[in-house]
Parts: C-alpha cells; sequence; structure tokens
C-alpha cells in the first residue's frame, strides 16, 4: 500500500525510547524508596505508588524481592502524571542541594575546629550542646596532631564523621559566623 502525496504517517512511539523512558521512570521510583518520608510527602504521590514504595522498605533483600518491587514500582510510574513527575524531580534535586550544603557546612567547621584554638572549641561547644566535649576535643586534637606531622588525616575524617552524625539534621543553621580564619 503506497502512501499518497501530502498523506502523513501516523507518528508512533520508537519501541527502543519507550523501553528508555520506562528505565528511567523505574530509577525515579528507585530514587523513591531511598527518601524519607518528608520528602514523599512533598511529592504528593499516588496512594497505589506510596504503597508499593512501603512495601519495597518492608522487604527482605532476598529471592528477588526488591527487584520485583522496583519493577512493579516503575510500572506504576508510567501511569503518574507530568506534573507530579515535575515536583518529584524538584523534590529530590532539592533534596541534593540541602545535602550539599550541609556537608560544605560540617566542612567548614571542622576545618575552622582544627585551624582554631580552644577558645573555637569552647564556642562550637557552647553553640551545640549535642556534643560531647570530651570526644570533640580528643578527636581534634588527633586531627591536628596529624596535620602537623603531615600524617593521613584519618583524625579529621572521624571528627567529620561524628560532627555528621550529631550535626547533620540540623540544616543551614549547623555553622553559625564561622568565617574560617576568623
Amino acid at each position: 500500500m503506497r502512501r499518497k502525496p501530502g498523506e502523513e504517517l501516523a507518528v508512533r512511539p520508537n519501541k527502543s525510547q519507550l523501553k528508555r523512558d520506562y528505565d528511567d521512570l523505574q530509577v525515579l521510583g528507585g530514587q523513591l524508596t531511598n527518601a524519607t518520608l518528608a520528602v514523599l510527602k512533598k511529592c504528593e504521590l499516588p496512594e497505589k505508588l506510596l504503597s508499593a514504595i512501603t512495601e519495597y522498605r518492608a522487604l527482605p533483600p532476598k529471592h528477588g524481592a526488591l527487584r520485583r518491587q522496583l519493577q512493579f514500582i516503575g510500572k506504576l510510574m508510567r501511569d503518574v502524571d507530568a506534573e507530579t513527575l515535575a515536583r518529584i524531580h524538584q523534590q529530590l534535586n532539592l533534596n541534593v542541594e540541602l545535602e550539599k550544603r550541609r556537608f560544605q557546612q560540617l566542612e567548614q567547621l571542622r576545618d575552622r575546629l582544627l585551624a582554631g584554638d580552644n577558645d573555637d572549641l569552647a564556642e562550637v561547644l557552647q553553640h551545640h550542646a549535642q556534643l560531647d566535649p570530651k570526644l570533640l576535643g580528643q578527636l581534634v586534637r588527633q586531627a591536628r596532631k596529624e596535620q602537623e606531622q603531615g600524617d593521613s588525616p584519618v583524625a579529621a575524617r572521624k571528627l567529620f564523621r561524628y560532627l555528621r552524625e550529631k550535626l547533620g539534621e540540623q540544616g543551614t543553621s549547623v555553622v553559625r559566623n564561622t568565617d574560617v580564619g576568623h
């Protein structure tokens, strides 16, 4: 059957492109399984999708159950409207930006503690009561000693992990007036 001049072909989606789109939706669904409940609420997901994500989190990591549930989540993602998908992308990207900012603030705080003196340490302890003064002082001394000797920064990493564990959930208030080098 020949096409007549001026007659247009019906454009149907390329099968390979559809597969790539479905894979992208499955990846996005996987990111949602790792998101916090607060982020999931802000995304305003359909009830069926939210239920599938909750079920995914409860499954044991064996016998391919997680993989199958993730595929199911990807399938449910196909029915999500463009507005909700945009909201999901926005919330997940916002979360990433907040994490980057917190990470940078914690690095600044660690660097301030290592570059400063005991007055800086006392000020940090005054602003952050949840920190253990004895442990923090010990980690700072060890890290300063490593810096002086030019050793590998093992204690500085421990200090950073400790700060992240204790202060990581505070958001933008982690560092207060902490210009490095005062």
